[in-house]
């Protein structure tokens, strides 16, 4: 009994003692091919780094046995021979003797071994590698480059005028960080561009609210980061969060960012800044269309002038400092510069003076304002020492123009969508106390604003709703549009729960404004004796803008694109807000166009300096003229030359314009 016991103890420890070393063999197994796992998940320069490491060992141990079987006399000989091997099969196809021909396989299948697994480690690197690439999750490294942060219509533009900035860069770039594929934004820009010039186009795929996603694009190299409104429910929401991202980012620079940011809604401003502080330039979209829709109906040719300033492309408004300047008056300086317009001063502490009184001494690190063609073509004139005693002779007979500018005017608004409001606010800064606004609209959202908070907010003018199509040629026909001053048209917001820079909602709101103007001009065509009115029309997209130009160019069109325009001048020069924050506005200096009688006699060359005298007298600044022959050729800018050189003599004719600066 005792004896059957002890075997049968044997022979449960037996079992045991199998099922241990069961256990621990598919441990070991589990582990090993956990381990493996990990290794090949790695990556390739891991697995690569086994394969040398492996190959060295297998040289060295199989170098010993060659020596050792005495094929070869030396070490350095094995060695050698081993390596050849390993990493050509052939190299054993003359080998003698059992065991040499033994160690030669055992080497060359090792070889063949590393060299598959290395072929195929590259290969997936490689793949790897373009899949990451296309993802657009690489990291950018550039250094004074201009970051785009989301994806809206306007990119377009804002690239083309940053193609233009950078064309005396060397070297420049625009990285542009969106949630959308990198291949497809490359495909969409290349459609959209005419090419990109000197600059490089980089795209990356990612958010822009992400903080590891903004690292990608080496935010604190970049000279400027400009942050386009989402196409969401909440865009503004979404850009204060991406400054937040920029600002507060733990490897953020200790210098200042410079950003350019787009805000819808005027409410959400004063959070922004509180997120942005003094590193963000805010861009209220619709306030910037209102401000140029309202003064462009008021004179003819005035949204051409401010595109063209805008634009890179033309002369465009630059600060510089001039050491020569220094002790003199803004008056001089005026003179001083044959092929640049000297409009204004910015002082040491950054403040800002357009047309300031002529005796204003320039003192050190004050920096002159000027219109010219580059930064680069702003040169003192080369007699410049004697320039100054010009402006004070013969100006003697010139008359002080004296007209008021605010007047009782009866104004309408064709059409709805979210600038009319700060349109009529802003129309109420120019016109006198009796005038009248009218509004055509068929949106019951629209009458709403109109009757229970606009007519509350206007102090000038007297509010009237009409409810109508803009397209119906008979509630068009009701208005008596010959009565009006300014008719301004506007395109309606179709589907409002929609963006309305989408691309179905804004065709059908541009194609209802091309409609209207049809009708405008032939009911101005057949009494042309009786029109009285101008028209500013605003449309979404630029190709519907260049349709409606053709048919008449004389008529204005403000779109999206003069937006993008000052977007990219401001992300250049944050200073320039300041600097259309004065021409853009009611209060203080504004951009005219005066009648050319009040500057010279008729039909006599004149060089444009006469008319800079001229206007000194009117205690106005001209910055150019409108030669009305050409009002109607694109080719000539609609006759408008900003910042001529003062020494080319022009001959001007009775219905041409000066272009001036003025107070009033």
């Amino acid at each position: 009994m005792k004896t059957k016991n002890k075997t049968h103890l044997i022979s449960l420890c037996s079992s045991c003692n199998n099922k241990r070393n069961l256990y621990q063999a598919s441990y070991f197994r589990a582990w090993l091919k956990y381990k493996s796992d990990n290794i090949f998940a790695a990556g390739p320069i891991v697995i690569i780094s086994i394969l040398a490491l492996i190959s060295i060992c297998l040289i060295l141990i199989f170098s010993s046995l060659y020596l050792w079987s005495g094929e070869t006399n030396t070490y350095s000989q094995s060695l050698w021979e081993t390596f050849m091997r390993t990493m050509d099969p052939g190299s054993a196809a003359e080998d003698t003797g059992g065991i040499h021909r033994l160690i030669s396989a055992t080497v060359t299948m090792c070889g063949i071994f590393i060299i598959s697994t290395l072929i195929g480690a590259l290969t997936t690197g490689m793949e790897g590698k373009l899949a990451e690439l296309r993802k657009g999750r690489t990291k950018v490294v550039e250094t004074n480059h201009t970051i785009i942060l989301g994806w809206s219509s306007k990119i377009f533009d804002i690239i083309n005028e940053l193609v233009i900035a950078n064309e005396n860069q060397h070297n420049p770039s625009i990285v542009i960080l969106a949630p959308i594929d990198r291949i497809e934004m490359q495909e969409i820009i290349s459609q959209k561009i005419d090419g990109n010039k000197n600059t490089k186009i980089i795209c990356r795929n990612g958010d822009p609210m992400s903080i590891h996603d903004l690292n990608i694009l080496s935010p604190n190299n970049a000279r400027s980061i400009i942050i386009l409104a989402p196409l969401n429910d909440n865009p503004d929401v979404s850009v204060i969060k991406t400054i937040l991202a920029i600002t507060n980012n733990p490897q953020r620079t200790k210098l200042k960012f410079h950003i350019v940011a787009e805000i819808k809604e005027r409410n959400n401003i004063e959070v922004a800044r509180i997120a942005g502080a003094d590193e963000v330039v805010f861009v209220h979209a619709d306030e910037i269309i209102a401000r140029i829709i309202a003064q462009s109906g008021r004179q003819s040719g005035l949204s051409i002038i401010l595109s063209m300033l805008l634009s890179f492309k033309y002369d465009e408004i630059y600060f510089k400092y001039e050491p020569l300047l220094v002790g003199k008056t803004f008056n001089d300086a005026l003179f001083l510069y044959r092929t640049s317009s000297v409009i204004g001063l910015m002082f040491a502490d950054e403040t800002i003076k357009i047309c300031p009184s002529g005796d204003t001494i320039i003192h050190q690190n004050d920096q002159i304002i000027v219109i010219a063609e580059d930064d680069d073509a702003i040169n003192l004139s080369s007699n410049y020492s004697s320039i100054t005693i010009l402006y004070e002779k013969d100006i003697s007979s010139i008359t002080m123009y004296n007209e008021k500018q605010t007047n009782i005017e009866k104004n309408i608004i064709l059409g709805w969508n979210s600038k009319a409001s700060l349109i009529a606010k802003q129309l109420d800064n120019y016109v006198s106390e009796g005038s009248e606004l009218h509004i055509l609209t068929n949106i019951d959202k629209a009458k709403k604003i109109i009757t229970e908070q606009l007519v509350n907010e206007l102090k000038r003018q007297k509010l009237y709703l009409h409810s109508g199509d803009i397209t119906n040629r008979l509630d068009l026909e009701k208005l008596n549009l010959y009565n009006y001053h300014d008719v301004i048209l506007l395109a309606n917001d179709i589907n409002n729960e929609q963006n309305q820079l989408e691309t179905s909602s804004s065709e059908a709101a541009d194609a209802e404004c091309l409609i209207c103007l049809l009708h405008l001009r032939n009911m101005i065509d057949k009494n042309p004796r009786q029109k009285t009115f101008n028209i500013v029309t605003e449309m979404f997209d630029i190709r519907n803008r260049e349709l409606a130009e053709i048919t008449r160019a004389d008529d204005f069109i403000v779109s999206p694109n003069i937006l993008s325009k000052y977007i990219a001048q401001i992300s250049e020069n944050k200073n320039l807000t300041k600097v259309f924050d004065v021409l853009l506005t009611a209060e203080g200096v504004e951009i005219y166009l005066r009648p050319i009688s009040l500057f010279t006699k008729l039909d006599v060359a004149i060089p444009f300096r006469r008319i800079l005298e001229a206007s000194l007298k009117q205690q106005t600044l001209a910055i150019g003229y409108r030669q009305m022959k050409y009002a109607q050729d694109s080719n000539k800018f609609y006759g408008i030359v900003l910042n001529p050189d003062k020494d080319v003599p022009i001959i001007f004719q009775y219905d041409d314009k000066i272009i001036v600066l003025a107070e009033e």
